[in-house]
């Protein structure tokens, strides 16, 4: 009784200090606790994403740049690979394949343009609009909606890659035609249009009009082109038929191509076939990537834990603020 009288007093006569070294144990004890719900919540939506995406095809490299580019929407840009490897799977008629093209932004957010399977593989659905239609049309993820204050009737302009393009292209303005409804998945994060749109906006395609000024759309009339001012190009139904595409389409450009196999046998015979190292291209499984990034994690994780469990219970001499 006089112990627990005595803790009492204590406790009350310093007061700040006691507070202060429960604020520090509680520290202590929730930051282990936090990072396991935050990593065990990362594990889940990763492993959930890379398990539903059976194969992955993209230029020999970096696995693990070319899914956290194609499936996560990722700042990593890998070799692109040619068109004519969608064609050539198609052709197999061995599985479904799906181009992505990450390259650009809007926002801050990550342009992906694709084709009209990807909505379907996804089971991605429109909270309000329509979906992809006409070259330049953009879809967007409901995050964007939310964080940018934007929905279907408003635009968006691409960000360009530089901002001395002495090519002439231009970035491009994109009517928003649909929202989709939340998925709790990168595509939430994501401006979807479609893959054509996306090599407009890297110039491989490109229409016969001026391009349109920043002061057109502040005030409604066209306006003289000057340096200091950013310009974009603008698709409307009175130009979209001068837009065109130069080269063979075989040889443009997607970050990656989703591979839907048709069955499990059709997947081994696919991946059979891009085993030899010296093709340009790998066709890679993003499930195993994934988890072999995971196990990475929780491995530091736990050296992490090791190292912090020795240090709060490795004996330390008494200070002399403690024993005052």
């Amino acid at each position: 009784m006089n112990a627990l009288y005595l803790a009492f007093a204590y406790l009350r006569y310093h007061w700040g200090r006691s507070l202060v070294l429960v604020l520090v144990a509680a520290l202590i004890l929730f930051v282990p606790a936090a990072t396991q719900v935050l990593l065990s919540t990362s594990e889940r939506v990763l492993l959930s994403r890379g398990a539903a995406t059976p194969l992955l095809l993209g230029s020999r490299g970096s696995q693990l740049d070319l899914t956290m580019s194609a499936l996560y929407f990722s700042e990593e840009r890998p070799d692109p690979v040619a068109m004519r490897e969608v064609e050539d799977i198609w052709d197999g008629g061995l599985a479904v394949p799906i181009p992505v093209h990450t390259a650009f932004s809007s926002g801050g957010f990550r342009i992906v343009g694709t084709t009209l399977d990807y909505f379907d593989f996804r089971r991605l659905k429109l909270s309000e609009g329509r979906g992809l239609s006409l070259l330049g049309d953009a879809v967007i993820g409901a995050d964007v909606a939310k964080a940018m204050g934007r929905g279907v009737g408003d635009a968006l302009v691409s960000s360009p890659e530089n901002l001395f393009d002495l090519d002439g292209v231009y970035p491009l303005e994109m009517p928003i035609v649909g929202v989709l409804a939340p998925t709790n998945s990168p595509d939430d994060q994501a401006v979807f249009v479609d893959i054509k749109t996306a090599w407009v906006i890297q110039g491989i395609g490109h229409g016969h009009e001026d391009a349109v000024t920043a002061a057109e759309v502040a005030d409604g009339t066209a306006a003289l082109s000057s340096a200091a001012v950013l310009q974009y190009q603008r698709i409307t139904p009175d130009n979209i038929q001068s837009f065109h595409f130069h080269g063979n389409q075989d040889d443009f450009p997607a970050s990656a191509v989703i591979v839907v196999p048709n069955d499990t046998r059709a997947a081994t015979i696919l991946k059979g076939r891009y085993l030899e190292t010296g093709k340009p291209t790998q066709l890679i499984e993003p499930g195993a990537v994934v988890q072999s990034l995971v196990d990475r994690i929780f491995r530091i994780k736990t050296l992490l834990d090791v190292v912090t469990g020795i240090k709060l219970w490795r004996p330390s001499r008494p200070s002399v603020w403690w024993c005052s």
